[in-house]
């Protein structure tokens, strides 16, 4: 049995694979010890595992993580943004998070790290800062992997024209995407040499992946761009499937989901469903009088819809996708990379809608292995969805694309791979 810190910034997707993870330890006997913010001890006890708050200031309340969530969402799509977020979100918390990564090593120095790979806490010691390194740092990905390629950017190949090197516009476009978040590179640097780190600091898209023994991607390479220089350290483990909810109760209407009609479902997911106009509500009026069901999976209790649902739709605060997705034929999505790779995993195609974060990622994905359309837009029309839902679910293409990724898919299982590299032998 082992002794296993799991660490993640307290940001729901962020945390969800870590608390599967936990759940899965404690079920086989290990001691598993989460690292994450206050208002999530009770998800994490109800694991089995032992909570420890990151402490001091960031130890974010809900309604802090929403004014800050709120702040980055005032700003354009773009660096800006992105730095926003990447510092505020996934920097400020470092030294909070070494102190309390600190505490537990120096309790046992034997202790496993499995975190989030943007829970920044290990960089630190890995970097040349006094203190004590884990016997293993397993890195979990749980966004499109971006790591710098010569083959690829994290939004697919840059295309080459005759002649050209295939592998100049990756380059510059990667080397313009480090140049574009260099604050946030900077940030982090300021905070690592107040902590003793004297190493050089990686840009933010490449340390997350490089710096940690091991890198896991919650993925498959059938859902990923190709990349002949790899790190050595990253492998991919597919998708963690969420567990059956327990005290979910389906709604009087579930009976309709048996009728001839295509299920489609539409989600905002569990953090960008503020405004509702922007994807569920125009998903419904798309599709009103189409001959499909469209169940609305708003994420919110108060299910604040601005517009009169339409009678071939039904609306939800939450439904588990374990029991959702076998009776969907689409999902409309903001381009959640768990939500979407879920469906995938389903064999279930998708039209993505999303901007912000990693959703352009998830959806240049998409287009890349034609599983379904990418809108480019987090605003997308009532036409542009319509158009984008009859052409997916009429391509048979698209169909054999998304059944052989979902075999891709079930070829692993990415909780045992995981917890199998706990005790890997030998050096990493």
């Amino acid at each position: 049995m082992s002794s296993v810190v799991l660490a993640a910034p307290g940001l729901p997707g962020e945390l969800a694979p870590i608390l599967e993870l936990a759940r899965h330890l404690t079920t086989h006997g290990h001691e598993a010890v989460v690292v994450t913010t206050g208002m999530f001890e009770k998800a994490v006890t109800a694991t089995g595992a032992r909570f420890v708050s990151v402490g001091g200031a960031s130890d974010l309340t809900e309604d802090q993580l929403h004014a800050l969530l709120a702040e980055g969402a005032a700003l354009p799509p773009g660096p800006e943004l992105l730095n926003f977020q990447w510092s505020r979100l996934f920097a400020d918390p470092i030294a909070d998070q070494h102190a309390a990564l600190q505490q537990l090593l120096d309790e046992d120095p034997g202790r496993v790290l499995i975190a989030n790979s943007v829970f920044l806490g290990a960089w630190p010691v890995a970097l040349g800062a006094p203190g004590r390194r884990p016997a293993r740092w397993i890195a979990v990905g749980a966004n499109p992997l971006s790591v710098s390629s010569i083959d690829t950017t994290a939004f697919g190949p840059v295309p080459a024209g005759p002649g050209q090197d295939p592998h100049a516009g990756n380059i510059a476009a990667n080397d313009g995407l480090a140049a574009a978040t260099e604050p946030t590179r900077l940030h982090i640097e300021t905070i690592l040499r107040s902590l003793g780190a004297d190493q050089d600091v990686p840009p933010f898209a490449d340390g997350i992946v490089t710096v940690p023994d091991i890198f896991v991607s919650l993925s498959v390479p059938a859902f990923d761009f190709p990349r002949s220089d790899l790190p050595a350290n990253v492998r991919y483990a597919g998708v963690l499937a969420p567990p059956p909810a327990a005290q979910w109760t389906p709604p009087e209407w579930w009976a309709d989901l048996n009728d001839d009609r295509p299920v489609v479902a539409v989600t905002q997911g569990t953090v960008a469903n503020r405004d509702l106009a922007e994807l569920i509500e125009p998903t419904m009026l798309a599709l009103a009088g189409h001959d499909v069901l469209v169940v609305a999976a708003t994420g919110r209790e108060d299910n604040a819809l601005g517009i009169t649902v339409p009678g071939n739709a039904r609306v939800t605060s939450f439904v588990p996708f374990t029991e959702l997705l076998p009776r969907c034929a689409l999902l409309v999505t903001n381009g959640g990379f768990g939500a979407t790779q879920q469906a995938l995993a389903a064999g279930i195609p998708v039209v993505v809608a999303g901007d912000t974060e990693d959703k352009p990622m998830t959806a240049a994905r998409v287009a890349f292995h034609r599983l379904g359309a990418n809108l480019g837009t987090a605003n997308p029309s009532p036409a542009q969805i319509r158009t984008a839902v009859d052409h997916v679910l009429a391509d048979p293409q698209i169909a054999a694309n998304v059944a052989a990724t979902a075999t891709a898919y079930q070829a692993h299982n990415a909780l045992k791979e995981i917890c199998d590299l706990i005790h890997l032998p030998g050096k990493v």
